[in-house]
């Protein structure tokens, strides 16, 4: 599974600096995709589970997002 290149630019025309991690470091910490599904109660060989483990791992993707603009607003913020 490949991942989308995340380094958008705002309306501003600026670069965020957001780098979107790759899938493959959401499961290397279990061991890979199966373990990562086992995990989490998912069954690998299963089509729905599997649309919910990506389900999830889109879910990660997003909360990594919104604390790396909550970070860079914070900086903005304290100069």
């Amino acid at each position: 599974m490949s991942s989308k290149s995340a380094n958008t630019k705002s309306s501003s025309g600026e670069s965020s600096g957001y780098q979107e991690r790759s899938n493959d470091s959401y499961y290397e910490p279990y061991g890979g995709w199966p373990g990562f599904m086992h995990s989490h109660g998912l069954k690998p060989y299963d089509l729905d589970d599997v649309e919910e483990g990506k389900a999830i791992i889109q879910a990660f993707k997003d909360v990594d997002r919104a604390d790396f603009e909550e970070q860079k607003a914070q900086k903005t913020q304290g100069k």
